[in-house]
């Protein structure tokens, strides 16, 4: 069995998407994106809701 894709992305007008088989890597990579594009601190469990597994 292949192992499952985390994702977050941001809305459509934005067009970020981050895709990776590790939670973390997706948390920090969207936590810096959230900072350096929309000047917004999100916090870990905000983005985990946000995820999508598959």
């Amino acid at each position: 069995m292949a192992e499952k894709f985390c994702s977050i992305e941001c809305p459509p007008e934005c067009g970020f998407t981050v895709k990776s088989h590790d939670e973390e890597e997706v948390i920090d990579m969207a936590k810096k994106h959230a900072k350096d594009k929309h000047n917004m601190d999100i916090t870990t469990e905000k983005l985990k809701s946000m995820m999508k597994k598959n």
